[in-house]
């Protein structure tokens, strides 16, 4: 697993309410919803804005929920990653 995403805790998303990231052109943001569940969203190049590539998924806000989204990150780089060649 990438080392970004190796620390993520349930205690780690309150550092911000939004909070985004990247490592080179793959880029995600994390976004607290109703305080039960993270929102996260990767894309590339650009700002989350005017990304074109944006896929987004929810998790529940717990330490099940929080796993299964460094799972789910680590996928989705990945397939960034493969897809450059």
């Amino acid at each position: 697993m990438h080392p970004q995403f190796q620390d993520l805790t349930p205690r780690w998303f309150r550092r911000a309410y939004v909070y985004t990231g990247s490592i080179g052109d793959f880029r995600y943001r994390f976004q607290h919803n109703n305080g039960d569940t993270i929102k996260v969203s990767v894309y590339s190049r650009v700002c989350y804005e005017l990304a074109d590539d944006v896929t987004e998924r929810e998790f529940p806000w717990t330490e099940e929920g929080v796993a299964e989204l460094r799972q789910w990150l680590q996928e989705r780089y990945e397939a960034f990653v493969n897809a450059q060649g």
